[in-house]
């Protein structure tokens, strides 16, 4: 490109202008005669002619003199250069800061483009996991006084149940004897069979306390909600959740006062909660869709070792979470003196209504916001080095403004303006990739994470994206600012710049950037390294059975319709032979609650021949309720004895199948085969029953934990407990038969619903979907880390090379081998590398240590975790700078030395 600038300012010499109008000049008119000469090479002329042509266009005296007028009524207001000192508006110097940063921006694309992608990436990503932690963890529940909200959960530890659900007859003494709560409400999960509304359908809701709704705050879109006087025995009112509402009833607002039949039995419909209605959390993530009143009955009032409810409660006015615990502490003292035999040992915790939302996903949360800002970090350092070479080569630009009266504070200013503009636009571009990137995130969220499906852009992610725009903006413009305020004037105008770009100083501070991106790619590689690990080491956990061609689905019989064992029996037996016909069948059964789908359903067990343990060394055993054929179809091996047959009906042998892990804390050393164990305390009326087998143990209420004692009781031995899932083991694809059992099912019962129907893969995959989360996306972004710091690596070798054409030249005229310039320059960048690895493996040390709550089976400061991250990041690091080598070896010693 010809410069155009000295053409100008030969024909502006004769003028005598200030300094300010020759270099307004000069910097608008060079721009438009460069656009001038591509324009004309367009044309397919020589370059030769091109130029003459501009010549001749820039002595037409319609180009210059209009140009002169525009600059004159300027500089009536401004006498001073772009960048002086001068006795001025604030505005307006931000203003033509502003417009020249980007004049500046325009005039390189290439360099603008790649850093608004940069910040783009890192500013996106930040927004997008902060809308996430908006709506989790900042954004206040949507309850009257949320932070006045709590819930109150029992303590049994000492059974292995930390959090527990509490009995009735304990609910009603906490709420009688406390006096720091407004209001106490029980919630007990329950479902319910829709029918004669279309298709039946099984719908998943809970038995509250009338006072619920009131606690919370929370009004009715239609209705009302319920009344103190329904909560008892024999009401049967309902309200709706927004979803079945819609879905099932069209958004009929004459549903209210109109009776549903639920299991059998009329409900009035009395309300329709709003669709921003938040679900109250639950023990094992149950999903409300519509609520009865809880109403208990007399003997329901009694209980205390039967434990299913979850209880909510509001602190009234002045009274800490602290003073509450104090005093339900006292009562949980008060009530185990009364009742040892059920309350031993048994505490109460107060928990925040928020925090039991947010459950465990806060630190993941947390963990991948800092993840994202050490993404954007790199980014900034990425950009932080474009902007030193772009001044280097900008220098003799600053040194003549500096010569016509700049100061180096309003050029530090200047570089700042710019700096904050590209970061705005960077922000601009980047909170539409946040939007893109939040509707990917809903896709694998963990349905577990309330609110989930609300997260969006609001005021809060508009705010804080514009506040890290600006403070990035900074960040990545300060050191190239100082950097390009601070050359030698004098050096540089009789130098002509040469070389300028390559001072110690910009080369400092090039390497500390590139050491420093190494180091934060370092801390998150490691990071991600840890957590696939961890969830390799957690997808290799054998659950206990075989997960893969097996089809689940919910048949969960009303109880008006089937009261007891003998009306349940004839419809299993007859569903099991329908479906055992069937085409792709392998096997099929009957069970109880599946792995991974709830917590409850355990008890205390007596051992013949032995007495009872005292109440606080009871151990309870989870229960599950099969018929035959069940651990064929689960795929869960039989270790010992034999599985229940077609031959243990209701007036033979009363029957039990126990797990290994039961089997040992029984009988340690013995052969359980032929023992005898009863539900309950040795004196109650349950009948013995007699262990004939033995299966392997069963992960069947988290994965992560260890599983418990387990028993298995043959559906048609007991009345306590029904099979509530059947289980499909195919030879084809699972998915492939569901619509033909369903259709099975309704053949047996046409007002059966069937629902929940999904493959044990699945279930197994849900299970580990919080941990799945936080890899996936620390993956993603510790991966983004990786290519910005292989990308700044790459530039600023690319860069050096450049600069020491001269340097390279001289080495090799003198005799150095094109082998020494590559080993040269590759030392160079490992040199930069290893320093950042080093740095980095001592942060990483300290930083990893506040993911060991996400990690499962392997320690934060895991040695081949830290050792292969090592070896990649060099790796990668090694070829970023191999290939600037490799251009370094191809310097013609000749040319470079012509070049200077």
């Amino acid at each position: 490109m010809p410069d155009f600038k000295e053409e100008i300012r030969k024909r502006l010499a004769q003028l005598r202008l200030s300094p300010m109008r020759e270099h307004e000049i000069i910097e608008e008119l060079s721009q438009h005669l460069e656009d001038e000469y591509e324009n004309s090479l367009r044309g397919r002329v020589t370059e030769e002619e091109a130029f003459q042509a501009v010549l001749l266009r820039l002595d037409e005296s319609n180009l210059l003199g209009p140009e002169l007028n525009r600059v004159e009524v300027q500089t009536a207001q401004e006498s001073t250069a772009t960048g002086g000192e001068r006795k001025s508006n604030m505005f307006a110097d931000l203003g033509q800061d502003f417009r020249y940063g980007l004049r500046m921006l325009v005039r390189a694309p290439a360099f603008t483009t790649i850093a608004v992608l940069a910040l783009a990436l890192g500013i996106g990503a930040n927004s997008a996991i902060f809308s996430v932690v908006n709506t989790v963890l900042l954004r206040p529940l949507p309850y009257k006084n949320p932070d006045a909200l709590m819930m109150v959960w029992e303590n049994a530890t000492h059974l292995g149940f930390p959090i527990n659900t509490p009995s009735p007859a304990n609910f009603i003494d906490w709420r009688e004897q406390n006096t720091v709560f407004e209001g106490m409400a029980a919630m007990a999960q329950s479902s319910f069979n829709l029918t004669d509304v279309g298709e039946p359908e099984r719908f998943t809701g809970r038995r509250v306390s009338a006072n619920l709704f009131s606690l919370l705050g929370a009004e009715p879109q239609l209705g009302r909600t319920f009344r103190p006087e329904e909560d008892k025995p024999g009401t049967r009112v309902a309200i709706l959740g927004y979803g079945m509402w819609q879905r099932r009833f069209g958004g009929d607002a004459s549903i209210i006062g109109r009776a549903i039949n639920l299991n059998g039995e009329l409900y009035t419909v009395v309300g329709v909660m709003p669709k921003s209605f938040v679900e109250i959390p639950s023990f094992d993530n149950w999903k409300d869709q519509l609520w009865v009143p809880i109403a208990f009955s007399s003997e329901e009032a009694t209980q205390r070792g039967n434990h299913f409810l979850e209880i909510l409660a509001r602190l009234k006015p002045g009274i800490t979470r602290q003073q509450a615990q104090a005093e339900m502490d006292t009562i949980a003292a008060r009530l185990a003196q009364q009742y040892p035999d059920y309350n031993t040992r048994i505490g109460i915790i107060v928990k925040p209504l928020h925090e039991q939302v947010v459950g465990n996903i806060k630190g993941a949360l947390i963990v991948l916001l800092g993840a994202v800002g050490f993404v954007l970090l790199i980014a900034c350092a990425n950009v932080a080095n474009l902007l030193l070479a772009r001044a280097a080569v900008r220098q003799k630009e600053i040194a003549l403004r500096l010569a016509l009266g700049a100061s180096r504070s309003r050029l530090t200013r200047q570089f700042l303006t710019e700096s904050v503009l590209l970061a705005a636009i960077g922000g601009g571009v980047g909170l539409l990739f946040s939007i893109v990137g939040i509707n990917v995130l809903k896709t694998f969220i963990p349905d577990t994470i309330s609110q989930a499906q609300s997260i969006t852009v609001d005021g809060k992610v508009l705010i804080f994206t514009l506040l890290i725009s600006l403070v990035t903006g900074v960040i990545f413009g300060l050191a190239p600012a100082t950097q390009a305020s601070s050359f030698n004037l004098n050096d540089t105008l009789k130098e002509g710049g040469r070389d300028s770009g390559a001072s110690s100083r910009g080369n400092r501070i090039r390497n500390l950037l590139v050491i420093s991106e190494v180091a934060i790619s370092f801390v998150l590689l490691i990071g991600a390294g840890l957590l696939i690990n961890s969830f390799l080491h957690l997808r290799n956990l054998d659950p206990g059975f075989r997960a893969d061609h097996l089809l689940t689905m919910k048949v969960v019989l009303p109880e008006l319709k089937y009261p007891d064992k003998q009306r349940r029996a004839p419809f299993y037996e007859e569903v099991l032979r329908r479906v055992r016909s069937l085409p792709g069948v392998e096997s099929v059964a009957f069970g109880g609650n599946l792995p991974f789908t709830y917590n409850g359903d355990s008890i205390f067990i007596s051992i013949e021949g032995r007495p009872d343990p005292a109440p606080d060394q009871q151990v309870d055993v989870v229960t599950r309720v099969v018929s035959p054929g069940y651990f064929h179809t689960m795929g869960i091996p039989l270790v010992q004895g034999r599985d229940f047959d077609e031959q243990d009906k209701v007036d033979s042998t009363q029957l039990v199948v126990i797990t290994q892990k039961t089997a040992r804390h029984f009988w340690p050393g013995e052969n359980p085969i032929g023992k005898r164990l009863k539900p309950g305390s040795s004196t109650s009326e349950s009948p013995w029953r007699e262990v004939v087998g033995v299966v392997k143990d069963v992960r069947q209420n988290d994965f992560l934990a260890e599983p418990k004692l387990q028993m298995y009781l043959a559906h048609t031995q007991t009345n306590a407990f029904a099979p509530n899932a059947l289980v499909v083991r195919t030879t084809v694809d699972p998915l492939s038969l569901a619509a033909t059992v369903r259709r099975t099912i309704w053949e047996v019962d046409k007002d059966q619903p069937v629902s929940d129907i999904d493959t044990m893969e699945s279930i197994v995959s849900h299970a580990v979907a919080r941990q799945r989360f936080s890899m996936v996306l620390l993956g993603v972004f510790a991966t983004l880390a990786l290519v910005l710091a292989a990308v700044g690596i790459y530039g600023v070798m690319s860069y050096s090379v450049a600069q020491r054409t001269r340097e390279i030249g001289i080495r090799m005229a003198l005799g150095a081998q094109r082998s020494d310039v590559l080993k040269m320059t590759v030392m160079q960048g490992l040199k930069l590398v290893l320093t950042g690895v080093v740095i980095g493996l001592a942060s990483a040390l300290l930083l990893t240590r506040v993911m060991a709550s996400l990690l499962f089976g392997v320690s934060a400061t895991d040695p081949a975790t830290f050792l292969s991250i090592s070896l990649v990041l060099t790796t990668v690091a090694v070829l970023a700078s191999y290939i600037p080598a490799l251009r370094a070896m191809k310097v013609d010693p000749m040319v470079a030395l012509r070049c200077q």
